[in-house]
């Protein structure tokens, strides 16, 4: 089960069931699925989000990309469900696995 179908709000999800059947019919197809989802933020959020991250982003510190995670995960919540979309996972040609 996704992430984005846990952070949804009440009101974001008149197209949850919907759209769970569809990444179940897009996982069992074999493709790599990928959800849609928005929340409205009003300046002040946006400041505050963007003052914490922009300091997460630039500690030296060992922890900052669990920084970076910390803040971002504080606004990932109370979301809007738009839907899902799904793509064939496949190498383009010319680029190799790793070995």
């Amino acid at each position: 089960s996704s992430v984005i179908f846990e952070r949804l709000t009440k009101n974001g999800r008149e197209f949850e069931e919907q759209t769970r059947e569809h990444v179940n019919e897009y996982a069992n197809a074999g493709l790599r699925t990928l959800l849609f989802a928005y929340r409205e933020l009003d300046e002040e959020e946006y400041n505050k989000f963007n003052e914490e991250f922009t300091e997460a982003k630039n500690s030296v510190s060992a922890d900052r990309d669990e920084m970076m995670e910390e803040v971002a995960e504080k606004i990932e919540n109370d979301l809007i469900l738009l839907g899902a979309t799904a793509v064939e996972d496949k190498l383009q040609n010319g680029v190799s696995l790793m070995q």
